[in-house]
């Protein structure tokens, strides 16, 4: 791929497209503290008293497995043996659970980790909790500067820096290309064409199409483009207003619930919705998915055709796609937020050799950093990569951090219409209406 169309794409259509696609956020100008201590803001080696003095233990969870968790692994080995004032204790849990139950039940009985990772749907609801320190003064001398505005503005609240985003994964169509070719489908491209692809390729042993069934922030991630697509919105671009009872919204929870009604998207799954084992085992046809899958795709199911095309679109409709990612959070309830946030910086915010190894070698995503993302130019346009980098990336719109409540109304509006409650003008209707009541208080 030639260096001006990749700066063209990578660079200035990220820098645009992100920066006046996400909600306000606040400035991000603040005077480095004492947290900025150079490109490494680890502990220095030793004890410089001469006494002896305890380490200082943090405890790191998340939610990753195989080389994900090896990565995360012998990067906290790594750490710990850099200096002998800190000692990193990373443990992991799949990744459901995780969300559901470890990290919010840990928080409430007042054990919660010092150093965790938040999605975007989950982020807002433990800002307002109080439950992350504020990192702004703790970045590396110009390590802000190499960040996407766009980037620390999502993780921005009342001026402060809540977390440290380090990924931005867009969502596209995967699919089996001997299953479509052996039932005689194209690769759809609007949504009528993909409603007939999944009834097509709906057998008693594949699924049409792999859609999340449960509720959750990843529920909803996967739904906003199909709203998005159609100019649609959950909320003014304030965030003071519902606009959610709207025939765009209602198209989209129809078009949504109808793969489930007619039982092309299954209820229960064998693997994650977030999992590529879904077409890599051949349990399903179609699935939409991130980034994040590529290299499981490529390493675990090399003999299955895996390909990915953009996201179908509506009649009219805009090319759109979700840019998510995950965030890492300091607890601010800790004995030790300095020490944990600077492990936290010096992993994702010092030496671009880590952020460019996570984002090309150890998944694949887009890197929030500038020089990460010029670093890796090569790699982004490799396979499926290129896919995503070439038709897909520049109609991405940030992941919206709402309310906790908000996120729950949306997700009971989405069930209602997959399993027969309400069709989509009434489900929009009475969210409409949840939403407005809790804007109001």
């Amino acid at each position: 791929m030639k260096s001006t169309k990749w700066r063209s794409l990578l660079l200035a259509s990220m820098s645009l497209i992100l920066l006046f696609q996400i909600g306000c956020g606040s400035n991000n100008s603040g005077n480095q503290g004492s947290g900025a201590q150079g490109e490494s803001p680890s502990p220095t080696q030793g004890d410089s008293g001469g006494g002896s003095k305890e380490k200082v233990k943090l405890k790191f969870w998340d939610f990753h497995t195989e080389a994900e968790q090896k990565f995360f692994e012998d990067l906290v080995k790594e750490y710990n043996q850099s200096q002998d004032r800190v000692e990193i204790e990373y443990s992991t849990s799949n990744q459901q659970d995780y969300m559901t139950t470890k990290l919010p039940t840990s928080f409430a009985a007042g054990d919660g980790p010092d150093i965790y990772m938040i999605s975007p749907g989950e982020f807002m609801k433990f800002a307002k909790s109080g439950l992350m320190a504020d990192l702004t003064s703790y970045f590396p001398e110009g390590a802000k500067e190499d960040f996407l505005p766009a980037s620390l503005d999502a993780v921005t609240v009342d001026g402060k820096i809540m977390a440290l985003p380090y990924e931005l994964e867009l969502l596209g169509l995967y699919y089996n290309e001997d299953m479509l070719k052996s039932a005689n489908v194209e690769v759809p491209k609007t949504w009528d064409e993909l409603l007939a692809a999944a009834r097509k390729l709906t057998t008693n042993k594949v699924a049409g199409l792999v859609l999340p069934p449960d509720k959750g922030a990843y529920f909803n991630f996967i739904w906003y483009p199909f709203l998005w697509q159609q100019g649609g919105n959950v909320l003014s671009a304030d965030g003071t207003q519902s606009t959610f009872n709207t025939p765009e919204v209602a198209k989209a929870l129809d078009f949504y619930g109808s793969f489930f009604r007619e039982k092309l998207s299954p209820s229960k799954l064998q693997y994650g919705p977030w999992e590529i084992d879904n077409l890599g085992t051949k349990t399903a046809a179609m699935q939409v998915l991130g980034t994040w899958a590529i290299n499981r795709a490529e390493e675990n199911f090399k003999d299955v055709p895996i390909k990915v095309a953009p996201l179908p679109l509506p009649d009219g409709g805009k090319a759109s796609t979700d840019a998510g990612g995950w965030k890492f959070a300091v607890n601010s309830k800790g004995k030790n937020v300095e020490e944990a946030a600077k492990f936290v910086m010096w992993v994702f915010a010092g030496d671009a050799s880590r952020a460019l190894k996570w984002c090309t070698e150890i998944k694949f995503a887009y890197s929030p950093r500038k020089s990460v993302v010029e670093a890796g130019k090569e790699i982004y346009g490799k396979g499926m990569r290129q896919v995503f980098t070439d038709e897909i990336y520049a109609s991405a719109i940030p992941e919206p951090t709402y309310p906790s409540e908000i996120v729950d109304i949306i997700g009971d509006a989405m069930q209602y219409v997959m399993f027969g409650k309400m069709d989509g003008a009434a489900a929009a209707k009475d969210a409409d209406d949840k939403i407005k009541s809790y804007l109001s208080k």
